[in-house]
């Protein structure tokens, strides 16, 4: 399975929901959320910030195992509220991020075996962190559950075909970072411990008349560490920096998986590199970053189970955004931001498992924000 997004664009007017990469220094966009927990002293203002965004995914999967005509077609919806806050640089420096989120699937299926069957799966997820950096080590702990109810119906009695699969996970990620400057030239690294508590429960249907049978409870654990380093340059109104974020396999532990219902994720990473410039009011930004594997933030659960859950360790993604603003960072501001992209991937199917086949997805996002910055 090979996934590449071909085209990622993000414009945007003093605000991102896509987190720069902060791991050598802070941004000269205090919005920004700090990556590395030991680069939030160096944060230029504090605020407080609301927004609210929706996204939206089309998906078409060309499944042609089954009787399938016209292959699946998927559309997701997401949306996610975030409450940052952040207080100025200085020698004790903190952050919180409360995040809520919810999200849609829906799967369209023609088969000239068993017609048009539609396919439901909801989630929901919450995100709670904190960042305390103590200027020359900074700790952060975050927490975020992850439910879904997957519902699989097709054909009729006396040749039914249906399951349920609910899903609760309960994840926990340990920070621990520092970075400093030299002559202009700034470093950071951390380490990451991940952890996960998980719960599917799996119920059975009579493939003949269709009524509910019993329900299996497959509870497992996992235990996931990396680390994360970045090197930059920063000067008054010029900043650079590349960094890596490398998670490894997690390991991990349970009594019995009969069905292969507990999605063991492959280990993980993400590079980037970011550019940031000033001109007087006007500052600019862009960065690439390039996910191998199913990188994922907690605050982003619902995105990667629901779109990107069967990427192997060796598929990657390619995003590329974009950040400007004008004017002081002083007060209450107003701002929104819209993003697109679109992926050409080989993937599996949970309904016929084994083989891959090609498909399209294209996203779309939009939201806006109330901010004070002080």
């Amino acid at each position: 399975m090979n996934l590449l997004i071909k085209n990622s664009l993000l414009f945007l007017i003093l605000f991102s929901e896509l987190a720069f990469s902060q791991i050598a220094d802070s941004s000269f966009f205090s919005s920004v959320r700090s990556v590395n927990p030991g680069v939030a002293h160096g944060r230029l203002q504090g605020l407080a910030t609301l927004d609210a965004s929706q996204q939206n995914i089309e998906k078409k999967h060309d499944v042609t195992a089954g009787g399938i005509v016209g292959g699946i077609n998927s559309e997701v919806e997401i949306q996610k509220s975030n409450l940052f806050y952040a207080s100025r640089g200085g020698s004790i420096a903190f952050e919180l991020l409360a995040n809520m989120s919810t999200g849609k699937s829906s799967e369209k299926i023609n088969s000239t075996t068993a017609g048009e069957r539609n396919i439901e799966n909801n989630a929901k997820s919450n995100f709670y962190g904190g960042i305390l950096d103590l200027k020359y080590l900074g700790f952060s702990y975050s927490a975020a559950s992850y439910n879904t109810n997957y519902q699989f119906r097709i054909g009729d009695p006396p040749n039914v075909s249906a399951r349920d699969i609910k899903t609760n996970i309960d994840y926990s990620l340990l920070k621990v970072g520092t970075a400093f400057k030299i002559s202009g030239f700034t470093f950071g690294i951390f380490g990451m411990d991940k952890k996960s508590d998980e719960d599917r429960a799996y119920t059975y249907y009579d493939p003949t008349t269709g009524n509910k049978g019993t329900t299996e409870l497959y509870p497992a654990t996992s235990q996931a560490t990396g680390y994360g380093v970045g090197l930059g340059y920063t000067a008054k109104n010029f900043r650079i920096e590349i960094g890596t974020e490398q998670l490894s396999k997690p390991k991990f532990k349970y009594d019995e998986d009969p069905l292969e219902i507990i999605k063991q994720q492959t280990a993980s990473s993400r590079t980037g590199i970011t550019v940031e410039a000033r001109f007087g009011k006007l500052s600019l930004g862009a960065s690439v970053k390039n996910n191998v594997g199913n990188y994922t933030d907690l605050d982003d659960l619902i995105m990667a189970n629901l779109v990107y859950a069967e990427l192997s360790a060796s598929d990657s993604r390619l995003e590329t955004s974009f950040n400007f603003g004008y004017g002081a960072d002083k007060g209450l501001s107003f701002s929104a931001f819209y993003t697109q992209s679109e992926a050409k991937t080989e993937e599996e199917t949970i309904i016929f498992p084994g083989n891959e086949y090609p498909a399209v997805t294209k996203s779309s996002a939009f939201g806006g924000n109330i901010t004070y910055y002080f």
